[in-house]
C-alpha cells in the first residue's frame, strides 16, 4: 500500500504543480522531496514523464495556460513493474460560493492494486493553500493545507 500511496502522490504532485504554472526544476524538487530520492522529469506539450528508481509515471492532459479551466483533464498511468495504477483529474471549475468560494475545484479519481478512491481538491490560484476531501476504503477525510 505504501508504494500505491507514493505512485498516487507523484501523479497528484505533478498535476498540481503544473496547474499552478511551475517548471521542471520545481516539479523535480517536489517529487524528490516526497520520494526521498532522485527524479528525472520530462515536460512536453501534453505529457509529463517522471522517472524514479521506483519506476516511471506518465501524466497526459490538456496543455493550457488558463488557471482553473473547467473541463480540462489529465490522466495518469504508473508503469512500475510491481504496481500498476491509473488516475484521472478533471477541473470542475472555480467555486463561487460557500466554504470553498474563490478556489479551483479538481476531482481526482484513482485505481491501484484493486483499490479505488476519490479526492476533491480545492486550491488557491497561487497554489499556496487549499483543502482536500478524500473518499477511500469506505472512509471520508477532510483536510486543510497551506504552504505559508
Amino acid at each position: 500500500m505504501k508504494k500505491s500511496y507514493l505512485v498516487i502522490c507523484i501523479g497528484l504532485l505533478v498535476v498540481l504543480i503544473l496547474l499552478t504554472g511551475c517548471g521542471k526544476k520545481v516539479v523535480e524538487k517536489g517529487i524528490e522531496k516526497e520520494m526521498g530520492g532522485e527524479a528525472d522529469v520530462d515536460i512536453g506539450k501534453d505529457k509529463v514523464t517522471v522517472e524514479t528508481e521506483e519506476g516511471t509515471v506518465e501524466v497526459t492532459g490538456t496543455d493550457n495556460d488558463e488557471w482553473c479551466q473547467e473541463g480540462a483533464e489529465w490522466t495518469f498511468t504508473s508503469k512500475q513493474p510491481e504496481e500498476q495504477g491509473d488516475a484521472r483529474w478533471i477541473i470542475k471549475g472555480l467555486i463561487s460560493s460557500g466554504e470553498y468560494a474563490g478556489l479551483c475545484h479538481v476531482e481526482y479519481t484513482f485505481e491501484s492494486e484493486g483499490e479505488t478512491g476519490k479526492m476533491d481538491y480545492y486550491f488557491s490560484e497561487d497554489g499556496e493553500s487549499g483543502y482536500f476531501e478524500i473518499e477511500a476504503g469506505g472512509q471520508k477525510i477532510k483536510q486543510e493545507w497551506s504552504n505559508e
